[in-house]
């Protein structure tokens, strides 16, 4: 992509092109259409263009630095799940797609990754794998929205008239500040009445690092035993970068 700047400079007029960086996404990001009912995710959207660099003084833009951070984790680990009483050994891969803003580690056999990307924000989608399908209702979702201050600020913007709580007709169960994730400033429990599925959501204010975010685990009650588990290495490992 190119664009045209005149110059005037001592009576001539010079020419001058700049190439603005066309940064390439994942190849994990998507832009799907998230329904009202599975917590109206921004999905992805046409990003407008940056600005040209300024130019220096000798009329040489300014070099934008990459902000794309190398992790330094190892790929995959492993760590011990316990279902129904039953503990086992899971192998769990790092997800660090979005690293300059987040990384986090999820079993590696029963989730499937995908990134978002829209005016409202980025983050990423964690869909619950079973058998090898892909479940829609069954996920967890992290997502840094943009012009957000704090948690407070973030929490009304959510819970507001036509906000994410509202457009899928949640109905509030419960709400606790006792988290056992220390990004995790209150979590909140909804249902959702009339499902078919009788549908859990639980909403997690969040903020490290001076990023303010949020975090969705949602997923029909009867998946509670195999999937909450499973959620929970997602949670617990993420690492909010600053």
């Amino acid at each position: 992509m190119k664009r045209f700047q005149n110059l005037s400079l001592l009576g001539a007029i010079l020419a001058l092109s700049t190439i603005a960086a066309c940064t390439s996404g994942s190849n994990n990001t998507v832009d799907s259409d998230v329904g009202s009912d599975r917590a109206n995710v921004p999905t992805q959207s046409e990003q407008s263009t940056a600005p040209s660099p300024a130019a220096t003084p000798n009329n040489q833009p300014e070099q934008t630095p990459d902000t794309t951070q190398v992790s330094t984790k190892p790929s995959t680990k492993t760590d011990t799940i316990s279902i129904e009483g039953e503990k086992s050994e899971v192998t769990l891969k790092l997800y660090d797609e979005l690293s300059q803003i987040f990384t986090t580690y999820f079993p590696k056999d029963d989730f499937v990754a995908e990134s978002v990307s829209s005016g409202e924000g980025t983050g990423s989608l964690f869909y619950f794998n079973i058998d090898g399908n892909k479940n829609s209702d069954a996920y967890v979702s992290v997502f840094f929205p943009n012009e957000v201050n704090n948690a407070e600020q973030l929490e009304r913007l959510l819970t507001a008239k036509g906000g994410l709580v509202q457009k899928n007709q949640w109905q509030m169960e419960n709400r606790t500040k006792d988290v056992p994730y220390s990004w995790a400033k209150e979590k909140i429990i909804y249902k959702q009445p009339g499902s078919e599925q009788n549908i859990l959501a639980a909403l997690y204010i969040g903020e490290a690092n001076g990023k303010v975010f949020y975090v969705i685990t949602h997923y029909p009650a009867e998946y509670g035993d195999g999937f909450a588990p499973r959620a929970d290495f997602i949670l617990k490992n993420l690492d909010v970068k600053g």
